[in-house]
């Protein structure tokens, strides 16, 4: 006599459905995400970055006072002129090169004075050390390269806006180009810009 433990009744069939269900469910949920991270990864060597076109530098933090070094060294200053190293990311796409404005808009000229313009900065380039040139242009004190923050000496604190511009062209022509010049010259190719800015007062 065969014992009624040893008898096992089939499995309704609406549980081999859910059980089913369940597998799908489960396979699903494995599958879609290693799709996901596969479609990312593929995408990831397109994008130029996944920062803003930001500018900083070690020197100085945006809207803190510029270092000593970075003083004038003529008209009653007497730093040693040297520039702030500058350093940037998220470069907009396409970009060929980049320009680099620096300008008083304390001071009593319009509009503004310039103290260093920097063109034909390639589009691998992403510093600034010092005084490291490419092209220099014609800044406001009438010389060519950097010049360096020389304000009235009665404590006024003066402001220094340091503007990149990421542009779809690779070179501007023109030797020591002033101001108005560079903007004239790149204006139907800036892509992007980013700028910084730092203050600077001598004692009264």
């Amino acid at each position: 006599m065969n014992s009624p433990r040893l008898q096992r009744k089939p499995l309704p069939g609406f549980v081999l459905i859910v059980l089913a269900i369940g597998i799908l469910i489960a396979v699903v949920s494995l599958v879609i995400p290693l799709l996901v991270r596969s479609q990312a990864a593929q995408a990831a060597p397109f994008t130029t970055s996944t920062h803003p076109f930001t500018l900083t530098s070690p020197d100085f933090q945006d809207g803190g006072p510029l270092p000593q070094r970075s003083e004038f060294n003529k008209f009653g200053c007497h730093g040693p002129n040297i520039a702030p190293d500058l350093h940037w990311v998220g470069v907009p796409q396409d970009t060929k090169g980049f320009a680099l404005t620096v300008t008083d808009y304390d001071a009593p000229v319009a509009p503004g004075f310039h103290h260093w313009i920097v063109y034909n900065i390639p589009a691998s380039v992403r510093k600034l050390e010092g005084n490291q040139p490419f092209s220099e242009g014609t800044n406001s004190y009438g010389t060519i390269g950097y010049g360096g923050p020389c304000p009235p000496p009665d404590g006024q604190l003066h402001h220094y806006v340091f503007r990149l511009y990421a542009l779809s062209i690779a070179h501007v022509s023109g030797k020591a180009l002033t101001f108005n010049e560079l903007l004239d010259a790149i204006g139907h190719s800036v892509l992007g810009t980013t700028s910084i800015i730092g203050t600077f007062k001598l004692p009264s």
